[in-house]
């Protein structure tokens, strides 16, 4: 693609579908589903190495995509391994990616290259535990998420009517995973929870930094359930929710911004989450006490929403560090343009639109110059507080990296 640093002849960025940074902050992972089986967009991983200054240099890949290294259990190569993948967690040395059929978790050498790679809850791994309700492919797009420490990782499988959270316990240093029990709606095997509804669509997994509270965003019906977590086990108990149709008694926000929402971001601070749809990104003001949510507004197409900024779908969120700015993906429709959209945060948490760059927009954002790297918009990933990467995720793949004006 002209105007762009090309990687070389292998792309194991078609089809990315989330990006995570290693805890050190000098390496960035993204991971690509795949086309779903066809053949002709093979899943992978790749790494790029991060220099002081944030630009990104690729350095390899593990995976079907022809150049990549094939991913391997047991020294049996399974190049299909990562079809489907739909998340990415970066936890201590290791790094771990759910997929409709596998949490699957690659060794990371010193360098940041990876290394080793092993899974959880695949048939083919042979010694691991089976959880509760799942069987391989009957759910897809997989939330994964981690604990700060790195303790635990939470799984948030949902499709067909039924919807749970899977809590994995982390063995420091291998990096191994014990399942710990389960939560959620109509799950055989899973504490059930009081409501229904709620739990039965692809989302969204997001932990407060405190650990304290997971919040499950569920694209159907557009909800938002809360889950509190004993800091000392791990484990999970209902809480609350807020959902876009008032399911099972949830709390009913007074606009449609929580129609199809599928991502979820929480800032530094833990008083405000953020979750992106359709319609827009609505704003849901959390008390730190208690980690209890109360809809607070939103921005964007819906009914009810500031109609203010590019009129796109927005297919995800993600806050700075520093809690000053709410970065949305947009996309416009039939996939004509794409954008990273700049949300300003006031002192209470209500955005106002700021401005957008992207491509295909020449009359609402500044262009950013290469073409076919946004027009297909997907994940944001904002580390510390001076630059925001964006996924382009179809049909060639790209990483676009902004800097954020700060001073």
């Amino acid at each position: 693609m002209p105007g762009t640093v090309n990687i070389g002849p292998v792309n194991p960025l078609d089809w990315a579908s989330a990006a995570t940074m290693r805890p050190t902050g000098d390496t960035v992972y993204v991971v690509a589903g795949g086309d779903g089986g066809s053949g002709t967009a093979m899943p992978a991983i790749s790494s790029f190495r991060r220099a002081a200054d944030d630009t990104l240099t690729y350095v390899d890949c593990m995976g079907g995509v022809t150049g990549c290294r094939p991913t391997k259990v047991g020294g049996v190569t399974l190049p299909d391994r990562l079809y489907g993948a739909s998340s990415v967690v970066a936890v201590g040395t290791h790094v771990y990616v759910s997929t409709p059929a596998a949490v699957v978790g690659f060794k990371t050498k010193t360098n940041g290259d990876l290394d080793t790679d092993f899974c959880a809850w695949d048939f083919n791994c042979g010694d691991v535990d089976v959880l509760p309700g799942l069987t391989p492919w009957s759910t897809a797009d997989h939330a994964l998420t981690a604990t700060a420490d790195g303790r635990d990782l939470y799984l948030y499988a949902a499709g067909s009517g039924k919807g749970a959270v899977y809590h994995l316990h982390r063995d420091d240093p291998t990096g191994r995973l014990t399942f710990r029990g389960c939560i959620g709606e109509a799950m055989p095997g899973c504490t059930a929870i009081s409501r229904t509804g709620v739990m039965t669509a692809s989302g969204d997994a997001v932990l407060s930094g405190d650990g304290r509270s997971l919040y499950v965003v569920a694209r159907s019906p557009g909800s938002v359930t809360h889950f509190r977590r004993d800091l000392a086990t791990g484990s999970l108990t209902e809480a609350g929710c807020v959902s876009q149709t008032g399911t099972s008694g949830c709390n009913v926000p007074a606009t449609s911004g929580l129609a199809g929402i599928t991502r979820g971001a929480i800032t530094a601070a833990g008083d405000s989450l953020y979750v992106s749809g359709p319609g827009g990104v609505s704003h849901l003001r959390r008390l730190t006490s208690s980690g209890d949510l109360a809809y607070a507004g939103c921005i964007g197409v819906a009914a009810g929403c500031r109609a203010d900024g590019p009129r796109g779908a927005y297919v995800d969120v993600a806050v700075s560090a520093d809690g000053g700015s709410v970065y949305g993906s947009t996309q416009g429709p039939a996939f004509a343009w794409g954008a990273a959209t700049h949300l300003r945060r006031s002192s209470n948490g209500d955005l106002t639109y700021a401005g957008c760059a992207g491509e295909g927009l020449p009359a609402m954002c500044r262009e950013i110059g290469p073409t076919g790297v946004m027009n297909h918009a997907g994940p944001l990933l904002a580390p510390g507080s001076r630059v925001l990467y964006s996924l382009g995720v179809h049909d060639r793949g790209a990483l676009t990296q902004f800097a954020r004006q700060i001073s």
